[in-house]
């Protein structure tokens, strides 16, 4: 479904046409219903991006991509030597590191992140560049363009619609209809939540096995699946 066809739906299913429920009134509903939508999770499938950052020689710090969503950050990978960063509050890495002298010519350990910008720690010698490989979550863009298809998974379009009905009928002031459709949408969106987010395979939790590359693993907590013979 495109826009058009969210405007369309809604206004059907209120039976009113584009003078009582004029797109000044429907277009910031849907806004409102993507962003409530989406801030359920800052982690949605959809969004999953990889990017290259990189410090450059005049700067002692990596400006983060624009569209980024800043606490979806699950990776840093150096690509000098595939080191992975760990993240560390940016209070307690200027507690540890900022009252020295400490400057590093190799892969900094720690990242912290404020003000929209990436911190190594220990710093690198500032004439020094480098690339690290930033595996996140981009941020979700809505468009009330007539043609646009919203920027979410087709599963959730039908919740847009709910909710952008229960401001209609806020606008109204019918709270009971209006919590009878935002009662639609919180239900629909958990259901579909518990789809779009289940992992990609289910796979065992192994302690103290190494790297499932092969063989048996020594401690498997999960039954293994029907036919397997390891």
């Amino acid at each position: 479904m495109d826009v058009l066809d969210l405007k369309t739906f809604i206004r059907n299913h209120l039976e009113m046409d584009d003078e009582e429920l004029p797109d000044a009134l429907l277009d910031p509903y849907l806004q409102e219903a993507f962003d409530r939508t989406m801030a359920a999770d800052n982690r949605w499938p959809r969004y999953e991006k990889t990017w290259t950052v990189s410090k450059v020689p005049t700067s002692s710090t990596i400006s983060l991509p624009a569209d980024l969503n800043v606490p979806s950050i699950m990776s840093v990978l150096s690509l000098a030597d595939g080191y992975r960063l760990v993240a560390i509050n940016h209070e307690n890495a200027e507690d540890l590191f900022a009252p020295t002298t400490m400057i590093g010519t190799g892969s900094p350990i720690y990242y912290s992140v404020w003000g929209g910008q990436m911190y190594l720690w220990p710093n690198l010698d500032p004439s020094i560049s480098a690339d690290f490989q930033l595996r996140a979550y981009r941020q979700p863009v809505w468009s009330n363009g007539a043609s646009d298809i919203p920027d979410l998974d087709a599963r959730l379009h039908m919740t847009l619609c709910w909710f952008a009905i229960s401001l209609t009928y806020a606008q109204q002031e019918d709270d009971v209809l209006e919590g009878v459709y935002l009662a639609r949408w919180d239900r629909d969106l958990r259901q579909q939540l518990k789809m779009i987010m289940e992992p990609v395979r289910h796979r065992p939790l192994v302690l103290h096995g190494g790297a499932p590359i092969g063989g048996v693993a020594p401690w498997v907590i999960n039954p293994p699946p029907p036919g397997w013979d390891g």
